[in-house]
Protein backbone atom coordinates (compact mmCIF):
# COMPACT_ATOMS: atom_id res chain seq x y z
CA UNK A 1 0.00 0.00 0.00
CA UNK A 2 1.17 3.43 -0.71
CA UNK A 3 1.39 6.18 2.36
CA UNK A 4 -0.27 9.12 1.92
CA UNK A 5 2.98 11.29 1.23
CA UNK A 6 3.16 9.04 -1.99
CA UNK A 7 0.03 9.39 -3.45
CA UNK A 8 0.17 13.15 -3.02
CA UNK A 9 3.48 12.36 -5.18
CA UNK A 10 2.06 10.66 -7.31
CA UNK A 11 -1.04 12.61 -7.68
CA UNK A 12 0.94 15.76 -8.25
CA UNK A 13 3.15 14.04 -10.88
CA UNK A 14 0.27 13.02 -12.78
CA UNK A 15 -1.63 16.26 -13.16
CA UNK A 16 1.40 17.40 -14.72
CA UNK A 17 1.57 13.85 -17.02
CA UNK A 18 -2.55 13.98 -17.84
CA UNK A 19 -1.86 17.74 -19.30
CA UNK A 20 1.06 16.52 -21.62
CA UNK A 21 -1.18 13.63 -22.62
CA UNK A 22 -4.24 15.92 -23.27
CA UNK A 23 -2.02 17.51 -25.77
CA UNK A 24 -0.74 14.74 -27.25
CA UNK A 25 -4.46 13.09 -28.18
CA UNK A 26 -5.24 16.23 -29.13
CA UNK A 27 -2.48 16.99 -31.62
CA UNK A 28 -3.69 13.32 -32.89
CA UNK A 29 -7.34 13.26 -33.27
CA UNK A 30 -8.40 11.35 -30.20
CA UNK A 31 -11.34 12.55 -29.02
CA UNK A 32 -13.25 11.16 -26.05
CA UNK A 33 -15.35 8.54 -28.32
CA UNK A 34 -12.43 6.82 -29.14
CA UNK A 35 -12.04 6.12 -25.58
CA UNK A 36 -14.97 3.69 -24.82
CA UNK A 37 -15.08 -0.22 -24.64
CA UNK A 38 -16.88 -2.20 -26.83
CA UNK A 39 -19.58 -2.03 -24.19
CA UNK A 40 -19.59 1.80 -24.00
CA UNK A 41 -17.94 2.12 -21.11
CA UNK A 42 -15.50 5.06 -20.48
CA UNK A 43 -12.51 4.17 -20.07
CA UNK A 44 -8.75 6.42 -19.93
CA UNK A 45 -5.11 6.22 -21.68
CA UNK A 46 -3.17 4.90 -18.79
CA UNK A 47 -4.38 3.60 -15.25
CA UNK A 48 -2.31 4.10 -11.96
CA UNK A 49 -2.59 3.33 -8.17
CA UNK A 50 -4.96 6.15 -7.82
CA UNK A 51 -7.64 4.08 -10.03
CA UNK A 52 -8.14 1.52 -7.26
CA UNK A 53 -7.14 3.29 -3.99
CA UNK A 54 -10.49 2.23 -2.91
CA UNK A 55 -10.01 -1.46 -3.15
CA UNK A 56 -8.64 -3.29 -0.48
CA UNK A 57 -6.74 -6.46 -1.35
CA UNK A 58 -8.58 -9.56 0.89
CA UNK A 59 -11.90 -7.87 0.51
CA UNK A 60 -12.07 -7.25 -3.59
CA UNK A 61 -9.43 -9.15 -5.06
CA UNK A 62 -8.42 -12.09 -2.34
CA UNK A 63 -7.04 -15.53 -3.40
CA UNK A 64 -7.96 -18.21 -6.26
CA UNK A 65 -10.53 -20.22 -5.36
CA UNK A 66 -11.31 -18.04 -1.94
CA UNK A 67 -14.56 -15.40 -1.68
CA UNK A 68 -15.05 -13.25 -3.42
CA UNK A 69 -13.54 -15.92 -6.41
CA UNK A 70 -12.28 -12.40 -8.18
CA UNK A 71 -9.20 -13.98 -9.42
CA UNK A 72 -10.56 -17.55 -10.08
CA UNK A 73 -12.86 -20.06 -9.39
CA UNK A 74 -10.88 -22.69 -8.13
CA UNK A 75 -7.19 -22.35 -6.03
CA UNK A 76 -4.98 -23.85 -8.74
CA UNK A 77 -6.81 -22.36 -11.81
CA UNK A 78 -5.28 -24.67 -14.68
CA UNK A 79 -3.06 -25.94 -13.21
CA UNK A 80 -4.88 -28.05 -11.01
CA UNK A 81 -8.08 -28.58 -13.64
CA UNK A 82 -7.26 -28.10 -17.49
CA UNK A 83 -9.48 -26.29 -19.37
CA UNK A 84 -12.37 -28.32 -21.04
CA UNK A 85 -11.85 -28.13 -24.90
CA UNK A 86 -15.73 -28.31 -25.76
CA UNK A 87 -16.50 -27.64 -29.25
CA UNK A 88 -19.98 -27.37 -30.20
CA UNK A 89 -21.39 -30.02 -32.38
CA UNK A 90 -24.46 -30.60 -34.20
CA UNK A 91 -25.27 -31.92 -37.58
CA UNK A 92 -26.87 -34.41 -39.83
CA UNK A 93 -28.54 -37.33 -38.43
CA UNK A 94 -27.24 -38.66 -34.91
CA UNK A 95 -24.90 -40.70 -36.67
CA UNK A 96 -22.73 -38.33 -38.69
CA UNK A 97 -22.81 -36.43 -35.07
CA UNK A 98 -22.17 -39.12 -33.71
CA UNK A 99 -18.89 -39.54 -36.06
CA UNK A 100 -17.74 -36.30 -35.87
CA UNK A 101 -17.53 -36.48 -31.97
CA UNK A 102 -15.19 -39.24 -32.07
CA UNK A 103 -12.94 -37.12 -34.68
CA UNK A 104 -12.92 -34.42 -32.35
CA UNK A 105 -11.94 -36.46 -29.48
CA UNK A 106 -9.17 -38.26 -31.84
CA UNK A 107 -7.44 -34.48 -32.19
CA UNK A 108 -7.77 -33.75 -27.83
CA UNK A 109 -11.29 -32.71 -27.41
CA UNK A 110 -11.88 -33.91 -23.54
CA UNK A 111 -15.45 -32.84 -23.22
CA UNK A 112 -18.49 -32.91 -26.07
CA UNK A 113 -21.56 -30.44 -26.59
CA UNK A 114 -24.34 -31.30 -29.23
CA UNK A 115 -27.00 -29.08 -30.40
CA UNK A 116 -30.18 -30.42 -31.97
CA UNK A 117 -32.26 -29.11 -34.79
CA UNK A 118 -35.49 -27.93 -33.14
CA UNK A 119 -34.18 -24.76 -31.81
CA UNK A 120 -36.40 -23.63 -28.70
CA UNK A 121 -36.65 -27.27 -28.09
CA UNK A 122 -40.50 -27.33 -29.49
CA UNK A 123 -41.15 -28.59 -32.83
CA UNK A 124 -42.68 -31.17 -34.35
CA UNK A 125 -40.98 -34.20 -35.48
CA UNK A 126 -39.26 -34.30 -38.70
CA UNK A 127 -41.39 -36.03 -40.76
CA UNK A 128 -43.85 -33.05 -40.47
CA UNK A 129 -43.94 -30.81 -43.51
CA UNK A 130 -43.92 -27.92 -41.62
CA UNK A 131 -40.50 -28.46 -40.70
CA UNK A 132 -38.80 -29.11 -43.93
CA UNK A 133 -35.40 -28.03 -44.55
CA UNK A 134 -34.99 -27.78 -41.18
CA UNK A 135 -34.11 -31.54 -40.48
CA UNK A 136 -30.54 -31.81 -39.50
CA UNK A 137 -29.88 -28.69 -40.49
CA UNK A 138 -27.95 -26.07 -38.13
CA UNK A 139 -27.92 -29.05 -35.37
CA UNK A 140 -28.51 -32.85 -35.40
CA UNK A 141 -31.99 -34.41 -35.36
CA UNK A 142 -33.11 -35.93 -32.50
CA UNK A 143 -36.66 -37.36 -32.53
CA UNK A 144 -36.07 -40.96 -30.35
CA UNK A 145 -34.55 -41.96 -27.47
CA UNK A 146 -32.96 -44.45 -30.18
CA UNK A 147 -31.58 -41.53 -31.61
CA UNK A 148 -29.93 -40.94 -28.46
CA UNK A 149 -29.07 -44.47 -28.28
CA UNK A 150 -27.01 -44.05 -32.15
CA UNK A 151 -25.48 -40.53 -30.53
CA UNK A 152 -23.65 -42.23 -27.55
CA UNK A 153 -22.64 -45.02 -29.38
CA UNK A 154 -18.99 -45.81 -28.38
CA UNK A 155 -19.04 -42.21 -26.02
CA UNK A 156 -17.91 -43.30 -22.52
CA UNK A 157 -20.26 -40.58 -21.16
CA UNK A 158 -18.08 -41.10 -17.52
CA UNK A 159 -14.85 -40.19 -19.02
CA UNK A 160 -16.12 -37.26 -21.54
CA UNK A 161 -18.96 -35.11 -19.87
CA UNK A 162 -21.47 -33.57 -22.07
CA UNK A 163 -23.34 -30.54 -22.50
CA UNK A 164 -26.82 -30.90 -23.94
CA UNK A 165 -27.78 -27.57 -25.83
CA UNK A 166 -31.30 -27.39 -25.24
CA UNK A 167 -33.77 -26.46 -22.76
CA UNK A 168 -36.20 -29.44 -23.38
CA UNK A 169 -37.09 -31.79 -20.75
CA UNK A 170 -37.46 -34.56 -23.51
CA UNK A 171 -33.58 -34.23 -24.07
CA UNK A 172 -33.17 -34.87 -20.68
CA UNK A 173 -34.94 -37.86 -20.16
CA UNK A 174 -33.77 -39.22 -23.43
CA UNK A 175 -30.04 -38.68 -21.35
CA UNK A 176 -30.93 -40.13 -18.47
CA UNK A 177 -32.63 -43.12 -19.74
CA UNK A 178 -29.43 -43.83 -21.84
CA UNK A 179 -27.49 -43.13 -18.80
CA UNK A 180 -29.55 -46.02 -16.48
CA UNK A 181 -29.08 -48.39 -19.73
CA UNK A 182 -25.41 -47.78 -19.90
CA UNK A 183 -25.62 -48.84 -15.54
CA UNK A 184 -24.67 -45.33 -14.80
CA UNK A 185 -26.29 -44.56 -11.02
CA UNK A 186 -28.07 -41.32 -11.14
CA UNK A 187 -25.72 -39.93 -8.11
CA UNK A 188 -22.87 -40.75 -10.11
CA UNK A 189 -24.23 -38.72 -13.70
CA UNK A 190 -22.75 -36.10 -15.02
CA UNK A 191 -22.78 -33.65 -17.72
CA UNK A 192 -24.90 -30.64 -17.95
CA UNK A 193 -27.62 -29.07 -20.10
CA UNK A 194 -28.70 -25.69 -21.50
CA UNK A 195 -31.31 -25.40 -19.45
CA UNK A 196 -31.90 -21.39 -19.33
CA UNK A 197 -33.14 -20.27 -15.88
CA UNK A 198 -37.07 -18.38 -17.04
CA UNK A 199 -40.18 -18.46 -15.90
CA UNK A 200 -41.46 -21.91 -17.54
CA UNK A 201 -42.48 -25.19 -15.65
CA UNK A 202 -40.62 -27.25 -17.57
CA UNK A 203 -37.20 -25.03 -16.33
CA UNK A 204 -38.05 -25.22 -13.02
CA UNK A 205 -38.57 -29.29 -13.13
CA UNK A 206 -35.66 -29.83 -14.59
CA UNK A 207 -33.81 -28.10 -12.13
CA UNK A 208 -35.63 -29.50 -8.85
CA UNK A 209 -35.03 -33.18 -10.24
CA UNK A 210 -31.96 -32.60 -10.70
CA UNK A 211 -31.21 -30.92 -7.50
CA UNK A 212 -32.62 -33.97 -5.88
CA UNK A 213 -31.71 -36.87 -7.76
CA UNK A 214 -28.79 -36.20 -10.15
CA UNK A 215 -26.90 -34.29 -7.89
CA UNK A 216 -23.45 -33.85 -10.15
CA UNK A 217 -25.97 -32.87 -13.79
CA UNK A 218 -25.46 -28.77 -14.14
CA UNK A 219 -28.84 -28.52 -14.41
CA UNK A 220 -29.41 -24.54 -14.50
CA UNK A 221 -28.35 -22.41 -16.95
CA UNK A 222 -27.51 -19.22 -17.77
CA UNK A 223 -27.27 -18.62 -21.30
CA UNK A 224 -25.86 -15.29 -21.73
CA UNK A 225 -23.22 -15.83 -24.90
CA UNK A 226 -26.74 -15.63 -27.07
CA UNK A 227 -27.88 -12.70 -24.92
CA UNK A 228 -24.70 -10.70 -25.59
CA UNK A 229 -24.36 -12.09 -28.98
CA UNK A 230 -28.06 -10.11 -29.34
CA UNK A 231 -26.55 -7.16 -28.53
CA UNK A 232 -26.54 -6.28 -24.90
CA UNK A 233 -23.46 -4.97 -23.12
CA UNK A 234 -21.02 -6.52 -20.62
CA UNK A 235 -22.92 -5.09 -17.51
CA UNK A 236 -26.19 -6.20 -18.85
CA UNK A 237 -24.47 -9.74 -19.62
CA UNK A 238 -23.45 -9.94 -16.30
CA UNK A 239 -26.71 -8.33 -14.48
CA UNK A 240 -29.40 -10.39 -16.32
CA UNK A 241 -27.86 -13.37 -15.55
CA UNK A 242 -27.44 -12.99 -12.00
CA UNK A 243 -30.87 -11.59 -11.74
CA UNK A 244 -32.41 -14.05 -13.63
CA UNK A 245 -30.29 -16.82 -11.23
CA UNK A 246 -31.67 -14.96 -8.14
CA UNK A 247 -35.19 -15.40 -9.65
CA UNK A 248 -35.03 -19.04 -9.85
CA UNK A 249 -33.58 -19.48 -6.83
CA UNK A 250 -36.71 -18.22 -5.17
CA UNK A 251 -39.24 -19.99 -6.91
CA UNK A 252 -36.90 -23.11 -6.02
CA UNK A 253 -36.70 -21.83 -2.53
CA UNK A 254 -40.92 -22.41 -2.44
CA UNK A 255 -40.68 -25.40 -3.99
CA UNK A 256 -38.89 -26.45 -0.27
CA UNK A 257 -35.05 -26.61 -1.58
CA UNK A 258 -32.67 -24.84 0.47
CA UNK A 259 -30.21 -22.17 -1.69
CA UNK A 260 -27.08 -24.82 -1.11
CA UNK A 261 -29.30 -27.42 -2.50
CA UNK A 262 -29.24 -26.29 -5.84
CA UNK A 263 -26.99 -23.09 -6.73
CA UNK A 264 -23.65 -25.36 -6.99
CA UNK A 265 -25.57 -26.81 -10.20
CA UNK A 266 -26.14 -23.31 -12.19
CA UNK A 267 -23.54 -22.68 -14.91
CA UNK A 268 -22.98 -19.92 -17.17
CA UNK A 269 -22.41 -20.11 -20.59
CA UNK A 270 -20.55 -17.09 -21.62
CA UNK A 271 -19.24 -14.69 -24.64
CA UNK A 272 -15.90 -13.64 -25.10
CA UNK A 273 -15.97 -10.46 -27.46
CA UNK A 274 -13.74 -8.36 -29.11
CA UNK A 275 -12.71 -5.73 -26.32
CA UNK A 276 -9.82 -7.74 -24.94
CA UNK A 277 -9.12 -6.49 -21.22
CA UNK A 278 -12.86 -5.30 -20.81
CA UNK A 279 -13.61 -9.39 -21.27
CA UNK A 280 -10.74 -10.34 -18.88
CA UNK A 281 -12.17 -7.96 -16.32
CA UNK A 282 -15.89 -9.06 -16.86
CA UNK A 283 -15.15 -12.50 -15.90
CA UNK A 284 -13.40 -11.19 -12.62
CA UNK A 285 -16.31 -8.64 -11.61
CA UNK A 286 -19.07 -11.96 -12.91
CA UNK A 287 -17.06 -13.90 -9.67
CA UNK A 288 -17.36 -11.12 -8.15
CA UNK A 289 -20.67 -10.52 -8.08
CA UNK A 290 -22.27 -13.69 -8.51
CA UNK A 291 -20.28 -14.92 -5.08
CA UNK A 292 -21.56 -11.36 -3.16
CA UNK A 293 -25.19 -11.45 -4.44
CA UNK A 294 -25.89 -14.80 -2.91
CA UNK A 295 -23.60 -14.89 0.14
CA UNK A 296 -25.46 -11.53 1.01
CA UNK A 297 -28.58 -11.68 0.31
CA UNK A 298 -29.38 -15.46 0.12
CA UNK A 299 -27.55 -16.85 2.68
CA UNK A 300 -25.96 -19.57 0.20
CA UNK A 301 -22.33 -20.77 2.46
CA UNK A 302 -21.23 -23.91 0.70
CA UNK A 303 -18.37 -23.17 -1.53
CA UNK A 304 -19.82 -24.73 -4.80
CA UNK A 305 -22.61 -22.15 -4.97
CA UNK A 306 -20.51 -19.47 -4.35
CA UNK A 307 -17.95 -20.72 -7.49
CA UNK A 308 -19.68 -19.13 -10.72
CA UNK A 309 -18.23 -21.53 -13.06
CA UNK A 310 -18.53 -20.56 -16.83
CA UNK A 311 -18.50 -22.12 -20.38
CA UNK A 312 -17.25 -19.55 -22.87
CA UNK A 313 -17.44 -19.51 -26.61
CA UNK A 314 -15.87 -16.67 -28.62
CA UNK A 315 -18.17 -13.91 -30.54
CA UNK A 316 -19.27 -14.48 -33.44
CA UNK A 317 -20.89 -11.18 -35.18
CA UNK A 318 -17.45 -9.90 -36.13
CA UNK A 319 -17.08 -13.30 -37.70
CA UNK A 320 -16.77 -11.96 -41.54
CA UNK A 321 -17.64 -13.34 -44.97
CA UNK A 322 -15.31 -11.04 -46.46
CA UNK A 323 -11.37 -12.13 -45.95
CA UNK A 324 -12.76 -15.20 -44.24
CA UNK A 325 -9.34 -15.86 -42.14
CA UNK A 326 -9.20 -13.08 -40.46
CA UNK A 327 -11.46 -14.86 -38.62
CA UNK A 328 -8.62 -17.50 -37.13
CA UNK A 329 -7.10 -14.22 -35.39
CA UNK A 330 -10.42 -12.69 -34.04
CA UNK A 331 -11.06 -16.09 -32.68
CA UNK A 332 -7.61 -17.04 -31.16
CA UNK A 333 -7.54 -13.24 -29.32
CA UNK A 334 -11.32 -13.69 -28.23
CA UNK A 335 -10.41 -17.20 -26.67
CA UNK A 336 -7.01 -15.59 -25.04
CA UNK A 337 -9.01 -13.22 -22.91
CA UNK A 338 -11.49 -16.08 -22.33
CA UNK A 339 -8.41 -18.14 -20.71
CA UNK A 340 -6.79 -15.00 -19.06
CA UNK A 341 -10.44 -14.05 -17.56
CA UNK A 342 -10.44 -17.60 -16.18
CA UNK A 343 -13.36 -19.90 -17.57
CA UNK A 344 -13.33 -23.66 -17.44
CA UNK A 345 -14.61 -24.28 -20.74
CA UNK A 346 -13.82 -23.01 -24.02
CA UNK A 347 -15.70 -23.29 -27.54
CA UNK A 348 -13.75 -21.32 -30.45
CA UNK A 349 -15.68 -20.21 -33.52
CA UNK A 350 -14.43 -22.15 -36.61
CA UNK A 351 -13.09 -19.76 -38.97
CA UNK A 352 -15.79 -20.43 -41.77
CA UNK A 353 -19.05 -20.21 -39.24
CA UNK A 354 -20.24 -16.99 -41.09
CA UNK A 355 -20.53 -19.25 -44.76
CA UNK A 356 -21.70 -22.28 -43.30
CA UNK A 357 -21.25 -25.13 -40.25
CA UNK A 358 -17.86 -25.82 -39.57
CA UNK A 359 -16.30 -29.02 -41.19
CA UNK A 360 -13.83 -31.26 -39.81
CA UNK A 361 -10.64 -28.88 -41.03
CA UNK A 362 -12.41 -25.73 -39.81
CA UNK A 363 -13.43 -27.63 -36.59
CA UNK A 364 -9.61 -28.98 -35.94
CA UNK A 365 -8.15 -25.47 -36.66
CA UNK A 366 -10.59 -24.33 -33.94
CA UNK A 367 -9.31 -27.52 -31.35
CA UNK A 368 -5.95 -26.61 -32.41
CA UNK A 369 -6.08 -22.86 -31.10
CA UNK A 370 -6.85 -23.70 -27.56
CA UNK A 371 -4.08 -26.60 -27.31
CA UNK A 372 -1.57 -23.35 -28.54
CA UNK A 373 -2.78 -21.35 -26.06
CA UNK A 374 -2.79 -24.11 -23.11
CA UNK A 375 0.84 -25.47 -24.29
CA UNK A 376 2.90 -23.34 -26.31
CA UNK A 377 1.95 -19.70 -24.62
CA UNK A 378 2.76 -20.15 -21.22
CA UNK A 379 -0.65 -17.91 -19.87
CA UNK A 380 -1.96 -21.28 -17.90
CA UNK A 381 0.97 -21.15 -15.86
CA UNK A 382 -0.01 -18.19 -13.54
CA UNK A 383 -3.47 -18.07 -11.98
CA UNK A 384 -5.05 -15.07 -12.97
CA UNK A 385 -2.26 -12.90 -14.56
CA UNK A 386 -3.91 -10.27 -15.21
CA UNK A 387 -4.49 -9.82 -11.56
CA UNK A 388 -2.83 -6.23 -10.37
CA UNK A 389 -3.17 -4.69 -13.79
CA UNK A 390 -4.09 -0.98 -12.66
CA UNK A 391 -6.30 -1.09 -15.83
CA UNK A 392 -8.22 -4.54 -15.28
CA UNK A 393 -8.69 -4.07 -11.76
CA UNK A 394 -10.34 -0.80 -12.33
CA UNK A 395 -12.40 -1.85 -15.23
CA UNK A 396 -13.63 -5.32 -12.98
CA UNK A 397 -14.82 -2.48 -9.73
CA UNK A 398 -16.79 -0.67 -12.80
CA UNK A 399 -17.99 -3.81 -13.97
CA UNK A 400 -18.80 -4.96 -10.63
CA UNK A 401 -20.40 -1.33 -9.42
CA UNK A 402 -22.82 -1.21 -12.31
CA UNK A 403 -23.97 -4.88 -12.76
CA UNK A 404 -25.11 -4.30 -8.58
CA UNK A 405 -26.91 -1.24 -9.91
CA UNK A 406 -28.56 -2.66 -12.70
CA UNK A 407 -29.66 -6.05 -10.85
CA UNK A 408 -31.22 -3.43 -8.24
CA UNK A 409 -33.18 -1.87 -10.50
CA UNK A 410 -34.36 -5.30 -12.17
CA UNK A 411 -35.20 -6.11 -8.30
CA UNK A 412 -37.23 -3.02 -8.08
CA UNK A 413 -39.44 -4.19 -11.12
CA UNK A 414 -39.80 -6.98 -9.37
CA UNK A 415 -37.25 -9.57 -10.23
CA UNK A 416 -36.05 -10.86 -13.21
CA UNK A 417 -39.31 -12.69 -14.23
CA UNK A 418 -41.53 -10.22 -14.07
CA UNK A 419 -38.96 -7.31 -16.04
CA UNK A 420 -38.09 -10.33 -18.46
CA UNK A 421 -39.88 -7.96 -21.48
CA UNK A 422 -38.17 -4.75 -19.93
CA UNK A 423 -34.76 -6.83 -20.28
CA UNK A 424 -35.83 -7.83 -24.16
CA UNK A 425 -36.52 -4.09 -24.39
CA UNK A 426 -33.54 -2.83 -23.06
CA UNK A 427 -31.42 -5.48 -24.85
CA UNK A 428 -32.82 -4.62 -28.17
CA UNK A 429 -32.14 -0.68 -27.42
CA UNK A 430 -27.84 -2.22 -27.14
CA UNK A 431 -28.45 -3.81 -29.81
CA UNK A 432 -29.92 -1.46 -32.31
CA UNK A 433 -26.99 1.06 -30.97
CA UNK A 434 -24.41 -1.41 -31.53
CA UNK A 435 -25.36 -2.16 -35.19
CA UNK A 436 -25.33 1.42 -35.80
CA UNK A 437 -22.12 1.60 -34.89
CA UNK A 438 -20.81 -0.92 -37.35
CA UNK A 439 -22.58 0.49 -40.39
CA UNK A 440 -21.74 3.60 -39.27
CA UNK A 441 -18.24 2.69 -39.54
CA UNK A 442 -17.58 4.08 -35.83
CA UNK A 443 -17.14 0.90 -34.49
CA UNK A 444 -14.10 -0.69 -37.14
CA UNK A 445 -14.79 -4.29 -38.45
CA UNK A 446 -11.89 -4.95 -40.68
CA UNK A 447 -12.97 -6.25 -44.45
CA UNK A 448 -16.53 -5.30 -43.69
CA UNK A 449 -16.58 -1.11 -43.27
CA UNK A 450 -12.78 -0.55 -43.12
CA UNK A 451 -9.56 -2.27 -44.73
CA UNK A 452 -11.95 -3.30 -47.30
CA UNK A 453 -10.72 -5.28 -50.23
CA UNK A 454 -12.57 -5.82 -53.62
CA UNK A 455 -10.54 -8.51 -54.72
CA UNK A 456 -10.65 -10.63 -51.57
CA UNK A 457 -7.50 -12.88 -51.69
CA UNK A 458 -8.56 -14.81 -49.03
CA UNK A 459 -11.81 -15.74 -49.82
CA UNK A 460 -10.36 -16.35 -53.61
CA UNK A 461 -7.83 -18.50 -51.67
CA UNK A 462 -10.57 -20.62 -49.43
CA UNK A 463 -12.49 -20.83 -52.95
CA UNK A 464 -9.74 -22.38 -54.71
CA UNK A 465 -9.15 -24.64 -51.51
CA UNK A 466 -12.49 -25.99 -51.82
CA UNK A 467 -12.53 -26.97 -55.29
CA UNK A 468 -8.88 -28.60 -54.94
CA UNK A 469 -9.22 -30.17 -51.39
CA UNK A 470 -9.34 -34.14 -50.80
CA UNK A 471 -11.16 -33.27 -48.25
CA UNK A 472 -14.35 -31.00 -46.87
CA UNK A 473 -13.51 -27.45 -46.66
CA UNK A 474 -17.08 -26.28 -47.01
CA UNK A 475 -19.56 -28.05 -45.11
CA UNK A 476 -23.28 -28.24 -47.90
CA UNK A 477 -26.59 -29.56 -46.26
CA UNK A 478 -27.83 -32.45 -47.84
CA UNK A 479 -31.51 -33.17 -48.13
CA UNK A 480 -30.51 -36.39 -47.67
CA UNK A 481 -30.19 -36.04 -43.61
CA UNK A 482 -34.04 -35.70 -43.61
CA UNK A 483 -34.87 -38.99 -45.93
CA UNK A 484 -32.32 -40.63 -43.39
CA UNK A 485 -33.74 -39.33 -39.90
CA UNK A 486 -37.56 -39.94 -41.32
CA UNK A 487 -36.72 -43.64 -42.08
CA UNK A 488 -35.42 -44.04 -38.73
CA UNK A 489 -38.62 -42.46 -37.41
CA UNK A 490 -40.74 -44.94 -39.43
CA UNK A 491 -39.04 -47.51 -37.81
CA UNK A 492 -39.24 -46.68 -34.72
CA UNK A 493 -42.87 -46.00 -34.79
CA UNK A 494 -43.49 -49.39 -36.01
CA UNK A 495 -41.69 -51.16 -33.77
CA UNK A 496 -43.17 -49.04 -30.56
CA UNK A 497 -45.94 -50.78 -28.55
CA UNK A 498 -49.14 -48.27 -28.99
CA UNK A 499 -50.97 -49.52 -25.92
CA UNK A 500 -48.10 -49.54 -23.58
CA UNK A 501 -47.72 -45.46 -25.48
CA UNK A 502 -50.46 -44.45 -24.53
CA UNK A 503 -50.75 -45.86 -20.69
CA UNK A 504 -47.70 -43.86 -19.96
CA UNK A 505 -48.46 -40.92 -22.25
CA UNK A 506 -51.76 -40.42 -19.94
CA UNK A 507 -49.72 -40.71 -16.82
CA UNK A 508 -47.39 -37.86 -18.31
CA UNK A 509 -50.12 -35.40 -19.12
CA UNK A 510 -52.15 -36.56 -15.83
CA UNK A 511 -49.47 -35.83 -13.71
CA UNK A 512 -48.71 -32.31 -16.11
CA UNK A 513 -51.91 -31.24 -14.97
CA UNK A 514 -52.14 -31.79 -11.54
CA UNK A 515 -49.01 -30.01 -11.22
CA UNK A 516 -46.52 -33.37 -10.42
CA UNK A 517 -42.76 -32.62 -12.24
CA UNK A 518 -42.77 -33.63 -15.00
CA UNK A 519 -39.87 -35.89 -15.13
CA UNK A 520 -40.50 -39.12 -13.98
CA UNK A 521 -43.16 -39.92 -15.78
CA UNK A 522 -41.72 -38.03 -19.03
CA UNK A 523 -38.57 -40.77 -18.60
CA UNK A 524 -41.48 -43.44 -18.58
CA UNK A 525 -42.96 -42.36 -21.62
CA UNK A 526 -39.87 -41.93 -23.43
CA UNK A 527 -38.87 -45.53 -22.44
CA UNK A 528 -42.41 -46.41 -24.30
CA UNK A 529 -41.46 -44.79 -27.83
CA UNK A 530 -42.69 -40.92 -26.92
CA UNK A 531 -41.10 -38.70 -29.65
CA UNK A 532 -39.77 -35.26 -29.06
CA UNK A 533 -42.99 -33.67 -31.50
CA UNK A 534 -45.57 -35.76 -29.25
CA UNK A 535 -44.18 -34.54 -25.96
CA UNK A 536 -44.59 -30.28 -28.09
CA UNK A 537 -47.83 -31.50 -28.40
CA UNK A 538 -48.50 -32.73 -25.13
CA UNK A 539 -46.87 -28.93 -23.55
CA UNK A 540 -49.40 -27.24 -25.97
CA UNK A 541 -52.48 -28.80 -24.62
CA UNK A 542 -51.52 -29.19 -20.99
CA UNK A 543 -50.10 -25.62 -21.00
CA UNK A 544 -52.80 -24.09 -23.37
CA UNK A 545 -50.56 -22.55 -26.60
CA UNK A 546 -51.83 -22.66 -29.74
CA UNK A 547 -49.93 -24.98 -32.01
CA UNK A 548 -48.64 -24.28 -35.69
CA UNK A 549 -45.61 -22.98 -37.89
CA UNK A 550 -42.23 -25.92 -37.81
CA UNK A 551 -43.19 -25.66 -33.76
CA UNK A 552 -45.65 -27.64 -31.82
CA UNK A 553 -46.10 -25.16 -29.04
CA UNK A 554 -44.09 -22.15 -27.86
CA UNK A 555 -42.37 -21.74 -24.27
CA UNK A 556 -45.43 -21.65 -21.55
CA UNK A 557 -44.25 -17.85 -19.77
CA UNK A 558 -46.87 -18.46 -16.96
CA UNK A 559 -45.97 -20.03 -13.95
CA UNK A 560 -48.91 -22.02 -12.45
Amino acid sequence: MLNQEMLEELSRIQQSYDSSLSRIMEKAGVGEEAMTTFSGLSIKPLYTPLDVIDSGYLEDVGFPGQYPYTRGTFAGGYLGRGLHIRQVTGLGTAVETNQRWKFLIARGADALSVVPDDGSGHRADSDDDRVRGLVGNCGVALDTVDDFRTLFDGIDIRKYTVHLITSNAYALACYLVIAGEKGIDFLDLRGSMSNFIRPEIESLDIAEFCARNVPLFNHGYLDMRNVREGGCTAVQEIAFGVALAMAGAEELIKRGLHIDDFLHRVTWFVNAGPEFFEEVAKFRAMRRVWSRVFYERYGARKPGSLQCRMHCQTYAPTATKAQPFNNLIRSALHALSAVLGGVQSLHVNSFDEALAIPTEFSAALSVRTQQIIGLESGVTKVIDPMGGSYYVESLTNTLEKDALALIDKIQDLGGAFKAWDWMCQEIRTAAIKNQQEFDSGKRPLVGVNTLVEEDDIQLKAFRILNEHADFSTLSEYSPEYAEKQNQRLRRFREERDPDRLAEKRAVLIQAMQAGENMIPSLMEAVKAGLTRGEFARIKGEVFNMPAGGPYECSPPMVLA
